[in-house]
């Protein structure tokens, strides 16, 4: 998963290059403000999918806004964004349940790089730098 602000935008995937796809999905935000850490659910169409790699470049100013909403006033907290929803996996019986109450889980499906080593974080970082200066190179071209 990457922020729209750090990878320069929406259209293309930070990865591979190809286009990327708006779909609407479930997430699940946490927002800390004062230490306290809550969880958030957010549904929206600000997520661009890259069909050919397994990435998800989220619009910042968007989930910003839904941060700002869940805090329920502008302040200083900060957010991050989980996951996925997976939908489908909740039963056909409890999907009158509110997610996260008793006996209905909320089934996230975490993005990947927020599992990673702290050492994998910092060579994924020099490779996208590598990637962005081999993409103005073709621009110039």
């Amino acid at each position: 998963m990457f922020w729209s602000k750090d990878v320069g935008g929406k259209s293309d995937c930070p990865e591979c290059g190809a286009k990327l796809e708006s779909e609407h999905h479930t997430y699940v935000m946490a927002i800390r403000e004062d230490g306290d850490i809550q969880p958030f659910v957010v549904g929206n169409d600000a997520g661009y999918f890259c069909a050919e790699c397994p990435i998800v470049v989220l619009d910042y100013e968007v989930f910003t806004k839904f941060a700002i909403f869940g805090l329920g006033r502008e302040g200083h907290g900060q957010f991050t964004v989980l996951g996925l929803v997976d939908l489908s996996a909740i039963p056909e019986e409890k999907s009158g349940v509110p997610l996260g109450e008793d006996g209905n889980p909320i089934p996230l499906v975490q993005f990947a790089n927020l599992q990673r080593h702290p050492e994998g974080d910092r060579s994924r970082a020099r490779s996208r730098k590598k990637q962005k200066r081999s993409r103005r190179k073709r621009k110039r071209k």
